[in-house]
């Protein structure tokens, strides 16, 4: 060890942080979701990046029976059979995925101290996605055969999915006959549906499980700085705050161009994965701006049903993707606020007011 411990209380409030953790453990899981979310089994992900944390933790002075624990606890984990229902292969990719990005994140926070929680996780991300390559190409694997895992797991779970559709709709059609042909209409759609997403979301699975990994990190940095004292960084700002470096935008730019030049085809599954990935920064800053205009309970209220009706989300979506890309160059929340200030000193004693 090589710093002592910060005096600082454990964060406050836990009604958030549970309703975040049980969307992270449950949603997944939810009807649908399965044909296209990678990782279903999720704790998997966070409980190493967790036992990471408290690695980190004790390394700037904190209780190594708190990092034991954790480290015990994630290696008991690991180690259980595969749930019911997954493939071997799917659960082993899970499992070294969520190690890679534990180490990769406990590394990151030990080197980089002073960067915010986002500096961290995005690099961690990066050096997991680096050295998950390395650790293919050493095992003579490819990241085909990886898409391939993905594939068949998908199709296991829709198989599975469709099975109870169908189902489904025999017992509707059995209860009530007029609604039979209705019912086995609504079960072949949504069963052409989970197949394409499970089509697509096959290619996409190096930014889905980025996307995944994002969640894991935000999710075990805020609990461990509510179970622990010993601070490894800033507490996470709201969404309302949620912002990052102007550059990403470059990202997205490269991922567009990768994909639209017929010279760069040979790259296009990289440019699509690296557009979806720095896309849904982009949408949930734009979430962000909103959250930042309206209070907080319309806000949690709208983005969570923006998130839960898909119908919704086709609309929603494209718009706080628009939003996020132009606050790069309009900073809404910083006009905003001018704007407030100056309407505040035109008010009678506005000039000694404050927010």
């Amino acid at each position: 060890m090589t710093h002592g411990p910060v005096p600082a209380p454990r964060e406050r409030g836990w009604i958030r942080i549970t309703l975040a953790l049980a969307a992270f453990l449950l949603m997944p899981h939810l009807p649908g979701l399965p044909a296209f979310v990678p990782v279903v089994d999720t704790l998997v992900l966070l409980t190493p990046v967790l036992a990471a944390c408290f690695v980190v933790g004790w390394w700037a002075g904190g209780p190594l029976s708190l990092a034991i624990l954790w480290t015990g606890l994630t290696v008991w984990l690991l180690s259980l059979a595969p749930p019911a229902g997954a493939g071997g292969a799917y659960y082993d990719l899970a499992r070294a995925w969520g190690l890679v990005v534990a180490g990769a994140f406990g590394l990151v926070c030990i080197i980089g101290r002073q960067r915010s929680f986002l500096e961290r996780a995005l690099s961690a991300i990066v050096v997991a996605a680096l050295l998950a390559l390395f650790l293919l190409v050493l095992a003579g694997r490819s990241p085909r055969a990886i898409e391939s895992v993905f594939a068949h797991e998908f199709e296991s779970r829709n198989a599975a999915a469709t099975v109870m559709m169908q189902e489904s709709a025999k017992l509707v059609g059995e209860r009530l006959p007029r609604l039979a042909e209705m019912a086995n209409e609504v079960a072949g759609e949504r069963i052409q549906l989970q197949t394409a997403l499970s089509q697509s979301a096959a290619s996409l699975f190096p930014a889905l499980l980025a996307l995944e990994a994002l969640a894991a990190c935000a999710l075990a940095w805020a609990l461990y700085h509510r179970l622990s004292r010993a601070r490894i960084g800033a507490a996470l700002a709201p969404l309302s705050q949620f912002a990052f470096s102007d550059q990403l935008a470059w990202a997205l730019v490269a991922g567009i161009t990768m994909i639209l030049l017929p010279t760069l085809a040979a790259v296009g599954p990289m440019g699509r994965n690296l557009t979806v990935f720095v896309g849904a920064l982009y949408v949930l800053r734009g979430y962000g701006i909103y959250a930042w205009f309206v209070s907080r309970r319309i806000a949690a209220v709208s983005v969570f049903l923006a998130v839960a009706a898909f119908p919704l989300s086709l609309l929603t979506v494209p718009a706080a993707l628009g939003l996020g890309l132009s606050d790069t160059w309009a900073d809404w929340r910083a006009r905003l606020a001018v704007a407030r200030s100056g309407s505040d000193r035109q008010r009678p004693g506005g000039g000694n007011r404050r927010d």
